[in-house]
């Protein structure tokens, strides 16, 4: 195991040495500080690397976790990664790390302890969640590719969500930017009798994570969409208007119904459903992400509704 070059300090005629790794601690802690106290509010970007101090700060064993995650230890669904691919992954970052032999998660915690929380993001972002990692250890297992990054984002997620576990007074949406979009995605298991239904909406969400996939989300929310309109018989229309009439309380059942039929129109004029000429096609990701949300957050509230009647 390599020695960490120590420099001499002289201060009112004592003399002390101080590792450098021990100094870029020190430096890092100050770099957040300064980071927190001058944030520009109105950056979406300085916001995220606040949320992700906060979690920093509320959790002491922060870089352990994320170096598990890095090293790829047993028990989770990240790529695992040998001494060698260590030394890789943080020189593809920029960071001149060299792997000393030690214990691989003890080694990596280390080395994050010496970066900034900006250089944490970037480690998260460009390192941890690699797509390129995830394909060759895939590939390497024999495992589907799409479903590990999937659950390795859940697991990520979890991770987040204990960094402020012990924590009552945090305001945890703020913390984890969570809403209504990233809770239907990945908190909510859809159960129903009907397991086609079910495995339509989780393979949609599943898709939707990826951002080559994105089209094809919205094409299988979109025929789960029409499936639970048959949920309560054959005839999809008679079915459709016992569906509004369980989910419509404090919002008339008129509104339900028109909802219903724009977002059917919308599946028939766009290229959605079909795919034959005349179909507009969805290009702008946001819109396809407008339309996914909009018709995932309709079959979550039929659901729950359904779940509610006990049918």
């Amino acid at each position: 195991m390599k020695t960490p070059i120590q420099t001499i300090y002289h201060f009112n005629k004592m003399q002390f040495e101080v590792k450098h790794d021990q100094i870029e601690k020190a430096i890092a802690i100050v770099q957040d500080f300064i980071f927190k106290n001058e944030l520009n509010p109105s950056d979406q970007n300085d916001l995220k690397l606040l949320k992700l101090l906060e979690a920093r700060e509320h959790n002491p064993r922060f870089e352990k976790d994320l170096a598990e995650m890095i090293s790829g230890e047993e028990g989770n669904s990240f790529p695992y990664r040998s001494s060698y691919y260590l030394t890789q992954f943080f020189k593809n970052l920029g960071l001149n790390f060299e792997h000393d032999g030690s214990t691989r998660r003890f080694w990596v915690e280390e080395q994050l302890k010496r970066l900034n929380i900006s250089m944490i993001a970037k480690v998260i972002r460009q390192g941890l969640f690699n797509r390129r990692d995830f394909r060759t250890y895939s590939n390497k297992e024999n495992i589907d590719f799409n479903k590990t990054y999937a659950t390795a984002i859940i697991e990520f997620k979890s991770f987040i969500d204990d960094c402020v576990g012990d924590n009552k007074e945090l305001d945890l949406s703020f913390l984890l930017n969570m809403n209504v979009n990233t809770d239907l995605l990945f908190n909510q298991k859809t159960v129903t009798r009907d397991k086609e239904l079910n495995s339509l909406i989780n393979e949609s969400k599943s898709r939707f994570l990826n951002p080559n996939d994105k089209q094809i989300a919205l094409e299988k929310i979109w025929h789960a969409f029409e499936r639970i309109k048959t949920y309560y018989g054959p005839n999809k229309k008679l079915s459709a208007q016992t569906l509004t009439s369980k989910i419509a309380t404090d919002i008339s059942e008129d509104i339900l119904e028109k909802e219903f039929l724009s977002l059917t129109k919308i599946g028939n004029e766009y290229r959605i459903r079909h795919h034959e000429k005349g179909k507009v096609e969805l290009k702008d990701t946001s819109q396809i992400e407008y339309l996914y949300f909009r018709v995932l957050t309709l079959i979550d509230l039929c659901i729950r509704k359904i779940n509610e009647h006990g049918d």
